[in-house]
């Protein structure tokens, strides 16, 4: 047994009573047990506000009162966003342990009591609560101040950039139907000249109605540096070869119009939001030790900070890859050897971020991109390049752990032993 299931079992032998909570949008449901899974009172419903709050409050302290105990473990699901305000309001009070419960583990028990796949708040609830009688909990991490900060504006940006992904979707879209040959000019449709293009002169007839010299012209003044005429001469001959539609091509120019607006609006957000991410990030007292790593930007390591809070409240950098669901798992059974894969059974976006760092890392930071070769090309045991950057990742945690939580600077001689640069050099 592990040390954390063993510290949870003790949890609960030191503990009076269990509540388990099922969280709803406007009313929750709860149920009391003993520790030995004896009910000792039936599942009643509060209301998702402070009167309710109160009431769950005074409704378990009378019955601590009544039998005379005084501690009591508080479990839910974390169930969308509903749950944080409750469990906020009962973490403030010191005789109350707030934990909760995976949903999908609720999802496979709740036939445990009765053989029945019925589902209702009431019966989800004392599930919920057996679930912690049985050990079957996590202690929930809530950030505050800095972290809280961090983990909203990473969010946003996330969200952001999603966005802007749909947008260039929806135009790249619009313009294989009304301009087909534009991509094959510009491969990046929100560069600044495409965009200036996009809003003065969208399809064909826009652009030869304009004149190559006048296209010209207008991107010159618009864009003024870092254009190719050689690019602009290039969407011109395209623009008279088109076997675009032109049904419909009021409509799409309405829409191209909306889409660049969009767009536009976005990347300033975008910017606003990394600034103030660049800005908190200095709050945490992270900010050189992460930034001096080669390869890792601001961007980047505010997300990250933003998706893992304190990096000082884990035991180790192997913790924050299974936070990030990035542990690996064996598929086997008997004599069948099946393969081992990542849990993903953690933070989807801080994956992404650490996935995306990786990418970055083996091209521009020399240590990584040694050990990602050495990976890929070594005789025995060879990964696979989407292997290998998973391994890769885990060596990117190990150096942020350790510059981190050591307050110091990014040192290349430290990455790796003396042992393992010749492992390396030899590969």
């Amino acid at each position: 047994m592990s040390k954390s299931q063993n510290s949870k079992f003790n949890a609960i032998e030191n503990t009076d009573a269990i509540v388990g909570i099922d969280i709803a949008k406007n009313v929750h449901w709860a149920g009391i047990i003993l520790p030995n899974g004896k009910e000792i009172k039936k599942p009643f419903s509060f209301n998702n506000n402070k009167i309710g709050f109160k009431s769950l409050v005074e409704t378990v302290k009378n019955i601590l009162t009544m039998l005379n105990f005084k501690k009591v473990i508080i479990g839910m699901e974390p169930t969308g966003h509903y749950w944080k305000c409750c469990a906020r309001y009962l973490k403030k009070i010191d005789w109350i342990k707030v934990v909760t419960v995976n949903p999908h583990h609720v999802k496979k028990s709740k036939e445990f009591d009765d053989n029945c796949q019925t589902k209702s708040d009431k019966k989800d609830c004392m599930t919920i609560a057996r679930l912690i009688k049985d050990a079957r909990y996590f202690e929930p991490y809530l950030p505050e101040g800095v972290w809280a900060e961090l983990r909203n504006l990473s969010n946003t940006r996330a969200e952001l950039v999603r966005k802007q992904n749909a947008v260039k979707t929806r135009l790249i879209a619009t313009m294989d139907e009304y301009f087909p040959e534009y991509a094959k000019v510009f491969k990046q449709i929100l560069s600044r000249t495409s965009e200036e293009i996009l809003k003065e002169c969208p399809f064909p007839e826009d652009i030869k109605s304009k004149g190559k010299e006048g296209l010209l012209k207008h991107i010159k003044e618009t864009v003024k540096r870092g254009y190719s005429k050689k690019q602009v001469e290039k969407i011109y001959k395209a623009a008279e070869e088109s076997i675009g539609s032109e049904e419909g091509i009021n409509g799409a120019k309405f829409q191209t119009k909306m889409y660049i607006e969009e767009a536009e609006m976005l990347k300033k957000q975008i910017k606003m939001t990394e600034e103030e991410l660049e800005k908190q990030l200095k709050e945490t007292g992270f900010y050189e030790s992460i930034i001096s790593i080669k390869g890792i930007g601001v961007v980047s390591a505010a997300m990250f900070i933003g998706e893992v809070g304190d990096i000082n409240r884990f035991d180790s950098y192997e913790q924050i890859r299974r936070y990030a669901g990035l542990n690996l798992v064996e598929n086997s059974s008997g004599t069948h050897k099946g393969r081992t894969t990542i849990s993903k059974r953690g933070r989807s976006l801080l994956r992404s971020i650490l996935y995306r760092m990786a990418f970055t890392m083996v091209n521009q930071n020399e240590e990584l991109k040694e050990l990602y070769k050495y990976l890929t090309t070594r005789k025995e045991n060879q990964l696979k390049k989407k292997q290998a950057i998973v391994a890769v990742i885990g060596k990117i945690l190990q150096i942020i752990y350790a510059v981190v939580t050591k307050n110091e600077e990014y040192k290349a001689t430290r990455v790796f032993t003396q042992e393992r640069r010749e492992q390396l050099k030899v590969a």
